[in-house]
Parts: C-alpha cells; structure tokens; sequence
C-alpha cells in the first residue's frame, strides 16, 4: 500500500508507513489478529501483559500513534501532506495486483481503498 503512496506522491517511504501503519491495523483488528497487536504492545512499548488481547490491541495502536505522532512529530494525515482522495481508486488495484493483497489479513482493493480514507 505505501509503495503506491510514494510512487503517486513525492513522499518518504518512512512518513506514508507511519500514516498507515496505525489505520491498516485498526482496520484489520479482530479477534484473530488482536494476539498478535497485544503481543507487539508488550514487547515494544511495555502495555500491560494482563489486558485482554483486545484492549491489549487497542492499547498497542494508540501507543504507535502518539510515537508517530506525538513523539517524533510526524504528520499524521494524507491530508496534511497534499494528498486527496483523487488516486486512491488506482492506487488500491494496483496495490493488490488487481486481485488480493496478501499478508497478514488478505486484502481486496476495496479494503485498501478504505485504509487510504481512513488516513485523510
């Protein structure tokens, strides 16, 4: 997804996975993938091990946010850098190959389309 960002736009790879990054991860955050967000919440920014593997979660992502966004400054929205939705469309096919991104949590070109508007 963010290498679509940075082909489109004249941004840094780092400043698009920021801006991302947080979004794909409330976006695919469920009961399946809350383990593993809980898991990197512990590890990287010492949450509290004894939170449910949700809140755990949502802990992780909002610590990741204010790091981004807080701490190191960083815009936090496509919209502070310029960018609209005008290539979102284009750029999730593209980001899928036209078919499912693989990875963590398949997804379709509609679910990267939401991502790229869930940053604006």
């Amino acid at each position: 997804m963010e290498h679509e960002l940075s082909a489109f736009y004249d941004i840094t790879h780092g400043l698009g996975l920021a801006i991302l990054t947080p979004r794909w991860m409330k976006y695919i955050l469920d009961e399946s993938t809350a383990p593993q967000f809980k898991k990197f919440g512990v590890n990287i920014f010492g949450i509290d091990e004894s939170l449910s593997d949700m809140e755990g979660a949502e802990k992780a992502i909002e610590c990741l946010s204010d790091f981004y966004f807080k701490t190191l400054d960083l815009q936090s929205t496509l919209t502070e850098i310029g960018i609209d939705d005008t290539n979102f469309k284009v750029m999730a096919k593209k980001a899928c190959g036209g078919d499912v991104l693989q990875g963590f949590k398949p997804l379709t070109p509609e679910d990267v389309e939401k991502i790229f508007r869930m940053c604006l």
